[in-house]
């Protein structure tokens, strides 16, 4: 009795045996072999590049967990939901993928992409594991470096306009840029403001925050093709017409003189630009100021 139950065990353990070498036997061999990223700012967007390498005969299907690929303003890490993928399964271009679905890969190296971007400036190392059957494959980590964001200071603006002729009206169309001649990039507020210079009332006033980027020069208008603003001065009885999308439209009539001024405004840093319409010379006085 004591015999068999002895055999019994040993035919259990064996086939135990067999069963966990047959399961780890043919786990599939995948590595990463190497993860780079460029340093980035914040609020940037950036991406890690992961090179996998799939060191079997067939294609296999692999899980990426991933984690601080995104950190708040408070710390606490978000979940990626997306990869950029390339030379995988005979993809010859670029192609976004949610990392909640596998990955196929072909035998031999291919590249991954992953979305990183950060809230405030540090070190955060983002934590890579390739995954199949709840089984980690291999595992790396990254020390990413993110930069407080660089403050532009170089900047200035620019306006300009162009002039038609109607039988009952002049129109302006007037072009604004925030140019910025160095590096560093910002969320600039910008104030457009129209006074009367008879009066010296202020006739319109609005709002706007454009995204300046480093050795740029941003258009102010909100539509493309379109002005940033207009003004009709009517000879007699306005045109009446619609100026949209533009929102910036200031209607006069004849003998009213308009000053437009433009001033964006950003931590100590003020720059503005003026201009008079009409002119006294319709070549245009333009004016450029900084502080």
């Amino acid at each position: 009795m004591r015999k068999n139950t002895v055999i019994y065990i040993s035919a259990a353990l064996l086939i135990l045996a067999l069963g966990i070498l047959w399961l780890y036997g043919n786990e599939p061999n995948v590595k990463i072999v190497s993860m780079n990223a460029s340093p980035i700012n914040v609020s940037e967007s950036g991406q890690l590049n992961i090179t996998l390498q799939n060191n079997g005969s067939k294609p296999v299907d692999v899980w990426l967990e991933v984690e601080n690929t995104f950190v708040d303003q408070n710390g606490v890490s978000q979940p990626a939901s997306r990869m950029i993928i390339s030379n995988y399964s005979g993809r010859s271009y670029d192609e976004s993928f949610s990392l909640q679905k596998p990955l196929h890969l072909l035998p031999g190296n291919g590249s991954v992409g992953i979305w990183i971007g950060y809230v405030l400036p540090g070190n955060y190392p983002i934590n890579v594991k390739v995954v199949r059957n709840s089984r980690i494959l291999d595992k790396a980590t990254y020390l990413i470096e993110v930069s407080p964001r660089k403050v532009p200071d170089n900047l200035s603006l620019k306006l300009e306009y162009e002039k038609e002729s109607t039988n009952t009206s002049e129109i302006y169309r007037i072009y604004g840029y925030l140019i910025n001649r160095g590096t560093g990039s910002a969320e600039i507020p910008t104030n457009f403001t129209v006074t009367d210079e008879k009066t010296g009332e202020e006739v319109f006033n609005s709002s706007k925050i454009c995204y300046v980027r480093e050795y740029d020069k941003t258009p102010l208008r909100t539509w493309p093709d379109y002005p940033y603003a207009i003004v009709e001065i009517a000879n007699g009885k306005p045109s009446g017409k619609s100026y949209m999308p533009v929102k910036n439209v200031v209607i006069g009539e004849k003998g009213d003189i308009f000053r437009i001024n433009v001033t964006s405004t950003w931590q100590d840093h003020i720059v503005s630009a003026e201009l008079v319409l009409p002119t006294e010379e319709e070549g245009g006085d333009i004016y450029e100021e900084s502080i």
